[in-house]
């Protein structure tokens, strides 16, 4: 046995799906459930987190017992206390050292204590190691620059490390991911049981709304012909072939670089004989849907409402169900699905034969930004 290391039969653990464990992990950090005793641990394709408290899950909104494993596991004992940041740090004054650089408390400010896992990827935030004086200290010296980035990516347990952009702010939301250590963006891995492939480089991927696709997924599709309107890489269009068992997706996306990984999800998933992609504007595409949706999906931000008419369009003439995604207020959100609803209902009944229009369900997804929701709002429509 290596030297320090323990072995324990029954650690309290969490047992999560690799794609959402930097989520998860954020999550028990928060609530100080992670027990610091013992290592975090990867077994295929699921992670095992080590906590101290297992009575409290339920009381969290973001836990699914269904979905989330509590399981009593050997899992080894930690050799040190050190949590990856600090390793980070660590080995970051280190380096810094060795190369006679003068690492300033202001430089230390920049340096990660988050980041997203996407399988051996981590993608860092758009500040890391990003300031005036980084910027000088990094400029021009290769070598220090790859040990740093290999410091950090085995700190992180990966092989390669990315850093995060804003978003273009281009009309295809282009991701500006770059790679730091290692070379190809590509990556695969399983959320909730569906299988998601991207290039991190190219398109983005929208992990902060992990509830809102678990619960698209849950809900049962079976026999339904579904319209999303804003299908990206398949963020919501795979979990409702996989999980929800529609029928039929007709999927509708204006970024190459998204269909292509919304094309190689579905290989994964083998679920491409019953998904249709419309690639192009959807204020066109979803026009050559008219009349044949039971159910109209529109995940976008900070506002769905110049496709609400479209969406309505979609559907049967026996109406269906729309999901509509807005950032709103959150002390307005109340008069905000009021608005919605006077909106849909004139709409409906001045153009279809429509005549019953109800919110059915209100989720507060997440926060976007200070006192703002974003949420979804599911309309039935009849």
């Amino acid at each position: 046995m290596t030297e320090g290391v323990s072995h324990q039969s029954g650690t309290l653990s969490l047992v999560v799906d690799k794609g959402i464990a930097s989520l998860i992990h954020e999550k028990l950090i928060d609530e100080k459930l992670i027990n610091r005793k013992f290592r975090t641990t990867i077994f295929d394709q699921e992670i095992a987190f080590p906590i101290i408290r297992e009575d409290i899950l339920a009381e969290f909104e973001w836990f699914d017992k269904n979905e989330h494993k509590i399981k009593l596991l050997p899992l080894e004992t930690n050799v040190t206390t050190l949590s990856p940041a600090a390793r980070i740090s660590q080995q970051v004054t280190k380096i810094c050292s060795d190369f006679k650089v003068d690492l300033s408390n202001e430089m230390m400010q920049y340096l990660p204590t988050k980041w997203e896992l996407y399988g051996d990827l981590a993608i860092l935030p758009n500040h890391s190691f990003r300031s005036e004086k980084w910027d000088f200290i990094l400029s021009g010296r290769p070598k220090l620059q790859k040990e740093i980035w290999q410091a950090t990516a085995e700190a992180l347990n990966v092989n390669r490390l990315a850093r995060q952009a804003e978003i273009s702010p281009d009309q295809l939301r282009s991701s500006q991911v770059t790679m730091l250590h290692g070379e190809s963006g590509e990556v695969e891995f399983t959320d909730y049981g569906v299988k998601f492939w991207l290039d991190v480089t190219k398109v983005m991927f929208s992990s902060g709304n992990i509830t809102e696709r678990h619960r698209i997924g849950n809900i049962d599709m079976t026999g339904e012909c579904v319209v999303d309107a804003f299908a990206g890489i398949g963020y919501y269009t795979l979990p409702m072939l996989v999980r929800s068992k529609a029928m039929h997706v007709y999927a509708c996306e204006l970024n190459p670089n998204s269909i292509e990984a919304l094309k190689r999800g579905a290989q994964l998933n083998e679920v491409a004989n019953r998904l249709t992609i419309l690639e192009g504007d959807n204020r066109e595409t979803l026009r050559n849907l008219t009349g044949i949706a039971d159910r109209v999906h529109l995940g976008i931000l900070p506002s769905s409402e110049q496709t609400w008419a479209l969406a309505v369009s979609c559907l049967k003439s026996t109406g269906g169900i729309v999901h509509l995604h807005m950032n709103v207020r959150e002390a307005e959100i109340d008069d905000f699905v009021t608005y919605c609803l006077t909106k849909l209902t004139d709409y409906a009944r001045n153009h279809h034969n429509f005549t019953k229009i109800e919110a059915i369900h209100v989720e507060k997804v997440k926060w976007y930004a200070p006192h703002i929701r974003h949420i979804v709002i599911d309309v039935s429509i009849s």
